[in-house]
């Protein structure tokens, strides 16, 4: 293969990547628990806080739905996204609204490392 063609097919894969992220997250945003499955491997981490890790896509995928139903308002809109060889990095704005208060907005970073075309790791940071 030629080198336009290795450049093409990077393009392709990074290009990939980034959809099954942004496909995900929407999928986050319209609480579609049960549709995250085939997004996620089954030993998938995630990690929503530095001294917090979720072990396994049933577990990460329970605690998204407990979150969810913990919040009238839980929407990620995806301000930047850059991909780097198997991990998607997002900057994130976060709009957060508990029972009987007003949406607060906060700002997040994430990393997805991808298996394949499935999630195996998703670290979050919020600022």
């Amino acid at each position: 293969m030629d080198a336009i063609g290795r450049e093409a097919l990077t393009g392709i894969q990074q290009l990939e990547r980034e959809l099954i992220v942004r496909d995900f997250v929407a999928l986050l945003n319209d609480r579609a628990h049960a549709e995250l499955h085939p997004f996620l491997t089954e030993d998938v981490v995630y990690r929503p806080s530095a001294s917090k890790s979720v072990w396994g896509r049933s577990a990460v995928t329970r605690m998204i739905a407990d979150l969810h139903a913990s919040f009238d308002q839980w929407t990620t809109d995806l301000e930047s996204v850059a991909v780097c060889g198997d991990t998607v990095l997002t900057e994130q704005r976060l709009r957060l609204r508990l029972p009987g208060t007003s949406t607060v907005e906060v700002m997040g970073f994430a990393s997805f490392r991808l298996a394949g075309a499935q999630i195996s790791a998703w670290n979050q940071i919020h600022a």
